[in-house]
C-alpha cells in the first residue's frame, strides 16, 4: 500500500465525484487560463505563504479548479485543514493552511456563512493561511459579501493577500450556460494587500501585471524556471507537481 505523503493535498480537498484533484496549474497554463509570466508571479506569492481567494460570478467557471491548482504551491510545513461548518473555531495548533470549499449561503453542507465565515476570517489573527473561493466577479462585490453582509472586520478581510477573479468567454447566447466546447476561461483581475493596507489592483487581463505590483525577482525567476521545466515533462497530477516543487524549493 502506498504511504501518503503528509505534504500532499488531503483527500477531503479532492473532487468529490471523480476522487481526483482535477487540473494542475500546468494544465491551466496549457489551457491559457494563465500565461507563464502570471503563473510564475502567483506561485512566487503563494509559496512564501500568501492567503488567497478565487472568485467568479457564475458556477462552472473554474474557481475551485484554480484554487486547488494554486494550493500545490502552498508552503511546506503548513498542514492542510478543511474548514467545516460548526468546526472552524476549533482549528488550533501551529499555523495551518485552512481551506474552505466555498464562502456562500447556498445549501451544500460544507459551505461557510454567518458565524462560520466570521470564524474562518478570524483564523488569520492566529497565524493561519486562508484559502477559498466564492461567487463574485470583482472586489467590491466580494467585500459586500464578507465585510458588509457578514460583518468581518476590515483588518481580517485585508489578511487575505490575494483575490483573483476568473471570467469565461463562450457563454451560450440567451441562456447564461457555459458552452464548454467553445468557452475560454481566463484570469480577469487580481487584487493584493500586504495584510495592512487596502487591496489594490495589481493585474488586469488587458494590462497584465501593474508596474507597482510587488515582485521578488529571484523567487519569481526560480518559479518560472520550475514551471518551464515541468511543462516539458509528463507530470500533471496536482500532488505530483507539489512534490516536485517542494523538492526544488528545498534545494
Amino acid at each position: 500500500m502506498e504511504t501518503r505523503n503528509p505534504a500532499d493535498l488531503p483527500t477531503e480537498l479532492l473532487d468529490s465525484e471523480s476522487k481526483t484533484p482535477g487540473r494542475s496549474l500546468l494544465d491551466l497554463i496549457e489551457l491559457k487560463v494563465f500565461d507563464l509570466k502570471l503563473a510564475a508571479w502567483l506561485v512566487s506569492q503563494v509559496a512564501p505563504g500568501a492567503s488567497f481567494i478565487v472568485g467568479s460570478g457564475p458556477g462552472g467557471v473554474g474557481k475551485t479548479t484554480t484554487m486547488r491548482a494554486l494550493l500545490a504551491f502552498a508552503p511546506a510545513g503548513r498542514p492542510f485543514v478543511l474548514a467545516l461548518p460548526g468546526k472552524v473555531a476549533q482549528v488550533d495548533g501551529p499555523g495551518s493552511c485552512v481551506v474552505t470549499d466555498e464562502l456562500s449561503d447556498h445549501p451544500p453542507p460544507t459551505y461557510l456563512w454567518g458565524q462560520d465565515l466570521r470564524d474562518f476570517f478570524a483564523l488569520s489573527q492566529q497565524g493561519h493561511l486562508l484559502v477559498g473561493n466564492l461567487h463574485a466577479d470583482e472586489l467590491e462585490e466580494t467585500r459586500a459579501q464578507i465585510v458588509v453582509a457578514n460583518e468581518v472586520p476590515e483588518q481580517q478581510f485585508r489578511a487575505v493577500n490575494l483575490f483573483a477573479f476568473i471570467r469565461v468567454e463562450g457563454v451560450e447566447p440567451g441562456t447564461g450556460r457555459i458552452n464548454d466546447p467553445i468557452s475560454r476561461r481566463f484570469i480577469n483581475e487580481i487584487y493584493l494587500s500586504d495584510g495592512r493596507a487596502a487591496h489594490r489592483l495589481v493585474f488586469t487581463r488587458d494590462g497584465g501585471l501593474a508596474a507597482g505590483a510587488p515582485r521578488d525577482a529571484a523567487r519569481e525567476a526560480r518559479c518560472r524556471s520550475f514551471l518551464e521545466e515541468t511543462l516539458s515533462g509528463p507530470v500533471r497530477e496536482i500532488n505530483a507537481v507539489r512534490r516536485l516543487f517542494l523538492a526544488a524549493e528545498s534545494r
